[in-house]
C-alpha cells in the first residue's frame, strides 16, 4: 500500500535517462545519442534553450529499448 501523499515508484520502463545513461545502455558515444534524437530516430525530450539543452536531454528507457528492438537485424533463419 502506498502511503498517502507519496507517489508510486516509477515503472523502470518509464525511467528517464540522460544522454550519458542512454549511451551506456546502447554502448555508443554520447554524440551518437544526440544525432539519433536530432534525426528523429530516437524519441527524446529536451528542456531549456541553447547550450543548456544538452544538459536537459532526457529519454524514456522504454523508448531506447524500443529503438534497439526495431534496429535489430534478423538472420535468414529468423526471417524464414
Amino acid at each position: 500500500m502506498i502511503a498517502e501523499g507519496r507517489a508510486a515508484e516509477p515503472d523502470e520502463a518509464d525511467e528517464l535517462l540522460n544522454a550519458k545513461q542512454v549511451a551506456a545502455l546502447m554502448k555508443v558515444h554520447v554524440a551518437t545519442v544526440y544525432r539519433l534524437a536530432d534525426a528523429g530516430h530516437l524519441k527524446a525530450m529536451r528542456f531549456g534553450v541553447g547550450e543548456k539543452r544538452r544538459r536537459g536531454f532526457r529519454c524514456k528507457r522504454s523508448n531506447v529499448e524500443a529503438y534497439m528492438q526495431e534496429s535489430e537485424i534478423l538472420t535468414d533463419e529468423e526471417v524464414a
